[in-house]
């Protein structure tokens, strides 16, 4: 169950995300969470959202959808089927993230954006002690954790699933423990 400071996080990344996610837009969250936070926040102006996350129950709103799925090889989506790709907090949770990050590629129209933010290996030493030594945040999930990536390691995979350098953006936020990478189409 996520703890307290684990849901500010979560919010603190929503809101950081939410103006990328353009009206209208057809949006893909790879590893939603249980409850699909993040596209009951966008769902008043997106056209249609999906969800897909191993720990999810199997849930259907009017403008979005949340399956149970665990993303190991093809997502189940049609090439060039999404505007915007999202996976906040995910990447460093695949063993194999050049796989889904090739599919993301497939799913999305060109010209769309995959947004995706994952921790630097600076925040590793500050998420652990959270974790293990205070325990405020889900231990579960931070030993789950298989990478901690610098810009560079993501835009490396990014440029192998056919992303182009100058259609990649790197910001970090929260003092430089978070990446934020925006990959255009």
């Amino acid at each position: 169950m996520d703890s307290f400071l684990d849901k500010v996080f979560q919010r603190m990344r929503n809101r950081k995300i939410i103006r990328y996610i353009p009206e209208d837009s057809v949006v893909c969250d790879i590893g939603c969470g249980r409850e699909g936070n993040f596209l009951k926040m966008v769902s008043n102006f997106i056209k249609k959202g999906i969800g897909f996350d191993e720990k999810a129950e199997n849930f259907r709103a009017p403008k979005y959808e949340i399956k149970r799925f665990c993303i190991l090889e093809n997502i189940p989506l049609e090439d060039g089927s999404c505007d915007i790709v999202t996976m906040l907090a995910v990447l460093e949770h695949f063993s194999n993230p050049q796989t889904v990050l090739n599919e993301s590629f497939r799913i999305l129209k060109k010209g769309g954006k995959l947004i995706l933010t994952s921790p630097s290996p600076l925040a590793k030493p500050i998420l652990e002690f959270l974790a293990f030594k205070l325990k405020m945040i889900d231990r579960r999930e931070i030993k789950d954790h298989k990478n901690y990536f610098w810009p560079k390691d993501i835009k490396n995979m990014l440029f192998k699933s056919g992303f182009e350098e100058n259609n990649i953006k790197n910001y970090f936020f929260e003092l430089f423990l978070n990446n934020l990478i925006i990959a255009k189409k």
